[in-house]
């Protein structure tokens, strides 16, 4: 027969032997020591259906923006539990390819991995596969087109790094899910920042001046002879909306400053955004 003291030391022992499931903090270093599973918990990876947690913001070009708990700067993502009941990240997989989708996994013994409704979680990157630290245990590319995904198939992340510039994340807005977006300033660990705002133009005004007329004319003849436009946004050169820039432009401009010319596409003749979509990037004046 177990006395009560032994009792309550059998109890203590096996409750220190099971996973730690509280959560301590929103944001995490991925430099909290942990304690490895104990024999019996195999940290078995959730179901794809059951873990209702999205991958909410991202930051690849981390070059002086959000040190980890050593004061260095490394790439980040952001974890999402939108709620209403809690999640358990332990044991589940994430990785930058829908082809290797197993290439890092959760490990059970941080209790940071529990995440309660409405709570974040901030991991570096760049771990070299130590199972006591939470740091994702490899690099991501810092240009080109990107998908990260949770857990096989619980969240795919679309994003371009080439969209964004150093110490710049990418997130949806609102959190949970939706396109991934340049966000207006790096959140990590809370709510995302409203998106930076598309740019707007007037197709063919490239001097800024809200009007198309003979200047632009002599500009874009000019693009053309020798003296090319800077701008970073080529769409304003893109008279004829087609996606390219190319002589058909100055001949298109050339016959809709005629009387009863030729009508230059949107956005014209007042500013907005380039309703067609194409390879030409409009990111400034």
């Amino acid at each position: 027969m177990i006395n009560a003291s032994k009792f309550l030391i059998l109890l203590t022992l096996l409750f220190a032997l099971g996973c730690n499931n509280s959560s301590s903090s929103n944001v995490t270093t991925g430099d909290t020591g942990g304690k490895p599973p104990g024999p019996g918990d195999p940290c078995p990876s959730p179901l794809a259906v059951e873990l209702q947690v999205y991958i909410n913001e991202v930051m690849v070009d981390n070059t002086s923006a959000v040190p980890n708990g050593s004061g260095e700067f490394y790439p980040w993502v952001e974890f999402y539990n939108p709620g209403p009941e809690s999640m358990e990240l332990g044991g589940a997989f994430f990785a930058d390819s829908i082809a290797d989708n197993q290439r890092w996994q959760f490990p059970c013994q941080f209790p940071e991995t529990n995440l309660q409704a409405g709570e974040f979680l901030v991991l570096f990157f760049g771990g070299d596969g130590n199972p006591d630290d939470l740091h994702i245990d490899f690099l991501p590319e810092i240009s080109g087109e990107h998908i990260y995904v949770l857990n096989q198939s619980s969240d795919f992340f679309y994003f371009n790094a080439d969209l964004l510039d150093q110490n710049q994340s990418a997130g949806p807005f609102p959190d949970g899910g939706g396109d991934a977006v340049p966000l207006s300033v790096p959140t990590p660990g809370g709510p995302n920042a409203e998106p930076i705002p598309p740019v707007v133009f007037v197709r063919g005004d490239l001097d800024l001046d809200l009007d198309v007329d003979e200047d632009d004319l002599a500009l874009l003849t000019g693009h053309f002879s020798g003296s090319p436009v800077i701008t970073l946004c080529a769409d304003r050169l893109d008279i004829n909306d087609n996606g390219e820039v190319t002589i058909s432009d100055l001949s298109y401009l050339i016959q809709a400053l005629e009387p009863n010319g030729l009508v230059i596409p949107e956005p014209f003749p007042s500013e907005g955004v380039d309703p067609t979509p194409d390879n030409i990037d409009c990111e400034g004046p």
